[in-house]
């Protein structure tokens, strides 16, 4: 009986034992992060960084059940603390030198999303486009997304809204898609966008109105029902399928596509674009008109449109489209964006546009605009000086010239992705005649200003 009552003293003092000396193993390490097991994202269980690294060598169980004794207990592995990260400090009026690095590192699949925005109070008169004694505004805004499935598999979807209405309207706001694409990116030189996107010929559609000096896109006329630039569907955009790359590391680029591909029974656009930029590179689909001070830029580019039968006479409402004719498009465009500095960056650039079709409403048009960045910073920004004049020639014998003449000054508090512009127009504008009036220029007086903030 006292050999009995011995073992199971024993036996309960090595059971206290075992349980004290796993128990203070455990606590040890709880204080080190384990390795991500499979399937798991770096970003939920990270290895740390040499700056955040705790003392290794951590003991495993065996040498803690060999070395610990009962009632004893290790010493805890202090962590060293960790630096917060200081924000990316951009200086005022100028725009991040290079893309912002998100909070988080980019995962695969990702999710990134944006906004922007362009609002303009203007002064003039809609029944008497001579007089400022009246006023008005439009919005236009597009919420967008973006994301990759894979390094090569990627997408894009955006809408635009707009706020805008015609002489004794009511308020007119509207919501549509604006970009739907699916995008396979395998290689710099050569990538494939499929969807609802931009009609790439010009120069200026890959910037579009966020990306360029004027707050106004080139080739809109006030008044005018349309418009001499390249063929396109709503907001530039039309659904097709687009082949475009970047050699020499951006210095050439070219766009290739096939759009207006929603009728089936239609003959589809064909729309090109081939660009040099001789200075700095441009690798990018999307790209600015001008970068306000943060590069040096030499560009030379042509593009061009086809679509057989693609010019039409509009007939009554109601009635088939008749008499078709082929429409052609050509246009040249040149940029020169020198930083001079510290006096300042100066900006010329110009295109010619030429359409050509039975039915077509403009024959020519042609753009000159140059821009003065000031080097130095007042209050939050730098002060840019533009000035813009754009000719047009309608397509009917003996018609005078369209020509719009704009000069602005923007305050740049953060280049490109926010602005406040002050600006004039000067316009006179070609109406056709017609069995109640001749034909006559119809001059035209505005005060404009506006604000341009985008998502960077």
């Amino acid at each position: 009986m006292h050999w009995y009552l011995s073992r199971i003293r024993i036996g309960l003092l090595a059971g206290l034992s075992i349980f004290v000396v796993l128990g203070s193993g455990q606590s040890a390490f709880a204080q080190i992060s384990p390795a991500p097991g499979p399937g798991e994202e770096l970003e939920e269980a990270p290895e740390p960084s040499p700056e955040q690294e705790t003392e290794p060598g951590g003991p495993t169980p065996e040498a803690a059940t060999q070395s610990a004794t009962p009632l004893a207990q290790p010493a805890p592995i202090a962590a060293m603390p960790v630096a917060p990260v200081a924000p990316v400090a951009i200086p005022e009026g100028e725009a991040p030198a290079t893309p912002i690095a998100p909070a988080f590192p980019p995962a695969i699949p990702n999710l990134d999303y944006g906004a922007r925005m362009r609002i303009a109070t203007k002064f003039q008169d809609a029944a008497d486009p001579e007089k400022l004694n009246d006023i008005s505004q439009q919005l236009n805004a597009d919420i967008y997304m973006s994301g990759q499935l894979h390094r090569m598999l990627k997408w894009q979807a955006s809408v635009t809204i707009a706020y805008s209405g015609a002489l004794g309207s009511s308020n007119v706001a509207t919501v549509a898609p604006l970009d739907v694409i699916a995008r396979f990116e395998p290689l710099p030189e050569f990538n494939i966008y499929m969807g609802r996107m931009i009609v790439v010929a010009d120069r200026f559609t890959p910037s579009g109105p966020w990306g360029m000096d004027e707050f106004f896109y080139p080739g809109v006329f006030p008044g005018a029902a349309t418009s001499p630039l390249q063929r396109s569907g709503p907001d530039g955009r039309d659904l097709g399928v687009n082949i475009w790359g970047a050699p020499l590391g951006g210095h050439l680029k070219y766009y290739l596509g096939a759009y207006q591909l929603h009728d089936p029974g239609g003959n589809p656009l064909l729309s090109g674009r081939l660009q040099v930029s001789l200075l700095s590179p441009e690798p990018a689909f999307y790209q600015r008109t001008t970068y306000f001070g943060t590069r040096d830029l030499v560009e030379f580019g042509v593009g061009g449109q086809y679509q057989k039968e693609g010019s039409f006479a509009t007939p009554p409402m109601g009635m088939p489209i008749g008499v078709r004719d082929d429409y052609s498009f050509f246009t040249a465009d040149a940029i020169f964006e020198k930083v001079l500095g510290t006096s300042g960056t100066a900006s010329i650039y110009g295109a010619y546009m030429m359409q050509k079709g039975d039915f077509q409403v403009w024959d020519n048009f042609w753009f000159v605009s140059g821009g003065y960045l000031l080097p130095g910073v007042y209050g939050i920004g730098k002060l840019r000086f533009n000035a813009r004049y754009q000719r047009a020639l309608n397509n009917i014998d003996n018609a005078d010239a369209t020509s719009v003449l704009d000069f602005q000054v923007s305050y740049n508090v953060m280049a490109w992705f926010a602005r406040f512009q002050l600006g004039y127009r000067r316009s006179e504008l070609y109406v056709a005649a017609t069995t109640a009036a001749g034909a006559r220029l119809q001059a035209g007086n505005q005060i404009y200003l506006g604000v341009t903030i985008a998502d960077p």
